[in-house]
């Protein structure tokens, strides 16, 4: 890496810590608690140096209830609102021209039974990473939200860096794999975990993940993951370039992961519900 991009990292890094500490004072301000995850923590966590890890935005859960008054919150402040979806769970917003995305969703409605509250609720308080406190969620739930946004963009569109953090964070977790099997099990999530590992197996050439795959219990499911590479493999002859029809394939494929059926007939429900106003011309909201 040259020097100019060693700067911008760190300045956009920079940028992301000044966000952050002004989204977790709004967010307590507005009665509720804000979590940092993925490249801000990350960064600091799984590699040597922030520098190692570039990200772009900064992302932290909220639960449910938080998302409509720190909604409000963010509105006062006169932050610029890039996006905001209380169905899907989603805010989007730049303080100080950074880019802050909030999720008040586990990866995505319906991918499993997870919720942000149960998450937040497992978090423990951080003073070490940064020079104010956080909380810090689980090494086990932070691995399965990295196993969410590969699953819900149906591998094709996964940031280049996403497998070189689940195999830092696998290695990390390897005297909790069992405890990470169960979990994943009643979190109607083993599916997920199984496909992402069997991904990051066969694409990636993990000797970690080619281990891990073989502690997981076996498990019926076994239509769906052939269907999914199947997929995968129609959108890497097209260059990664898919057509409308295929990327709401990857929608579906997403949706249908969840072991509980359930989940799968809500996040179905739902998928076909936005789709239709969408045609329409309207905002699904």
């Amino acid at each position: 890496m040259n020097e100019e991009a060693r700067i911008k990292r760190l300045l956009l890094d920079t940028m992301a810590v000044s966000a952050l500490r002004q989204v977790l004072d709004v967010a307590r301000e507005a009665g509720g608690i804000a979590v940092p995850v993925k490249g801000v923590v990350l960064s600091r966590w799984l590699y040597a140096a922030v520098v190692e890890r570039p990200y772009r935005d900064l992302d932290v859960l909220v639960g449910r209830d938080a998302l409509v008054p720190l909604t409000n919150a963010v509105r006062e402040r006169g932050w610029r609102m890039r996006h905001l979806s209380v169905e899907m769970g989603e805010l989007e917003f730049e303080v100080d021209g950074f880019v802050v995305e909030v999720h008040a969703e586990f990866g995505r409605r319906d991918l499993s039974r997870l919720s942000t509250a149960e998450v937040i609720a497992r978090a423990v308080p951080d003073r070490e990473t940064f020079p104010f406190e956080i909380l810090r969620v689980d090494d086990i739930d932070h691995f399965f939200l990295l196993v969410a946004n590969v699953t819900k963009k149906a591998y094709i569109y996964a940031n280049r860096h996403q497998p070189e953090d689940l195999e830092r964070f696998l290695l990390r977790l390897a005297p909790r794999w069992e405890e990470l099997a169960e979990r994943a099990r009643r979190a109607s999530f083993l599916t997920a975990t199984r496909n992402v590992a069997a991904w990051m197996a066969s694409e990636h050439g993990s000797a970690t993940f080619t281990r891990f795959l073989r502690s997981l219990p076996a498990h019926p499911r076994r239509l769906l993951p052939a269907v999914v590479k199947l997929h995968r493999r129609l959108a890497d002859r097209r260059g990664k370039r898919l057509e409308t029809v295929s990327g709401l394939l990857g929608l579906a494929l997403a949706t249908l992961t969840a072991d509980d059926w359930l989940l799968r007939g809500r996040g179905l429900a739902r998928l076909v519900r936005r789709g239709l106003y969408r045609r329409l011309g309207r905002d699904p909201g």
